[in-house]
C-alpha cells in the first residue's frame, strides 16, 4: 500500500495495488508520514475498506474530526460485536455507528437526551444485539464517563442489524415496527394465548422477523403446495385467520405482500406458540421419560 493523504496522526488514506482506497488506523501511524510512501498492513492496527467511494470520503471526514479515543472505542465495540454475533458486519458499520457514536457523546455532553420509541421491541427482537449495546454503554461509560440510559443500547443495536442484514436504517426501523404490529395483531386474538416467556415464543419471533425481512426484500417468492394451505386453513383455523389478518396489515401498512404458504406457516408458528407455550420441550421430554 502506498499513502496517499495523512488524515491525522493516527490515521492515514492509502491505495492498494488494484486503486482501491483504504484507511490504515494506528497510533502515530501518521506522524511524519508523507504522501506517496510505503506503509505495510502489519504497520497498522486496523484497515477499513468501505464498500463504495462515497463511503470512504464521509469516513475520512468523519475520522478528521472526532478524537482518536473516540475513534478506538468505536472499533472496540465492532470488533467486541463481530466476536459476540458470530455474524459477517458490512465494513459500513465502521462509519455509521462511529458516526451515531460520536453524535451521541456530544448530544450527552450538551445535555440533550433522546428516548428510542422502540426500546421494549429491541430487547425482545434483537437480544443479543441490545446485549452488545449495552456493553458499549458499559465502555462509553468507562472511557468517557458518560452513562447513557437504556434507550442507547437500543440505538446502538439496530445499527449492528443494519450491519448483519445489510438494510438502511430506515427499513430496520420498518421492520422492527411492522414485527410490534403483527405481535399487537395477535393479542387481539383471545383465542391464541401466546406467552413471552417460553422458547416458542423466542421462536415465532425469529421467524417473524425472516418474514417481515423477506417481505421488505420484495423478491418474487414461489407459491406452495395448495394442499398444505388448506389443511393449515382447516385444522388452524384461528391461527389461520390470524395470519390471514397479518397478510392484510403488511400489504396495507407497507406495502408489502406475502404468499399463501406463507401465511400457513404462520399459521403453524402461531399453533405451536399458542398450544405449546404452556410447557418447554424440556418438560415434554421429562414426561416422557416418567
Amino acid at each position: 500500500m502506498r499513502i496517499q493523504k495523512v488524515i491525522n496522526n493516527n490515521v492515514v488514506s492509502c491505495v492498494d495495488d488494484s486503486g482501491r482506497e483504504l484507511i490504515a488506523m494506528g497510533r502515530g501511524l501518521g506522524f511524519s508520514a508523507k504522501p506517496g510512501a510505503a506503509l505495510l498492513p502489519a504497520q497498522a492496527e486496523k484497515i477499513f475498506r468501505m464498500e463504495t467511494q462515497g463511503e470512504t470520503d464521509r469516513f475520512k471526514d468523519l475520522l478528521a474530526s472526532l478524537p482518536p479515543e473516540e475513534i478506538e472505542m468505536c472499533a472496540r465495540i465492532i470488533a467486541y460485536a463481530t466476536e459476540t454475533l458470530s455474524r459477517r458486519l458490512s465494513p459500513s458499520v465502521y462509519l455509521t455507528l462511529t458516526d451515531h457514536i460520536g453524535f451521541a457523546v456530544q448530544r450527552m455532553k450538551q445535555g440533550m437526551m433522546f428516548q428510542n420509541a422502540l426500546l421494549t421491541e429491541v430487547k425482545v427482537f434483537y437480544p443479543q444485539e441490545f446485549a452488545v449495546g449495552k456493553h458499549a454503554l458499559d465502555l462509553i461509560e468507562q472511557e468517557q464517563g458518560i452513562r447513557f440510559p437504556e434507550d442507547e443500547a437500543a440505538s446502538i443495536a439496530l445499527h449492528l442489524v443494519n450491519a448483519e442484514y445489510e438494510t438502511s436504517l430506515s427499513e430496520t426501523l420498518h421492520i422492527t415496527q411492522a414485527i410490534k404490529g403483527i405481535l399487537e395483531i395477535i393479542h387481539q386474538y383471545p383465542e391464541l394465548p401466546i406467552q413471552e416467556d417460553t422458547l416458542y415464543y423466542d421462536e415465532l419471533i425469529v421467524h417473524l422477523k425472516f418474514l417481515v425481512m423477506r417481505a421488505f426484500e420484495a423478491n418474487e417468492a414461489e407459491e406452495g403446495e395448495p394442499a398444505f394451505v388448506g389443511m393449515v386453513r382447516k385444522i388452524y383455523a384461528s391461527e389461520y385467520q390470524c395470519a390471514r389478518q397479518v397478510e392484510r396489515y403488511l400489504q396495507v401498512q407497507y406495502n408489502r405482500p406475502i404468499t399463501e404458504e406463507q401465511i400457513a406457516n404462520l399459521a403453524v408458528y402461531f399453533h405451536r406458540a399458542c398450544r405449546c407455550s404452556t410447557r418447554t420441550p424440556e418438560a415434554g421430554r421429562a414426561r416422557q421419560k416418567g
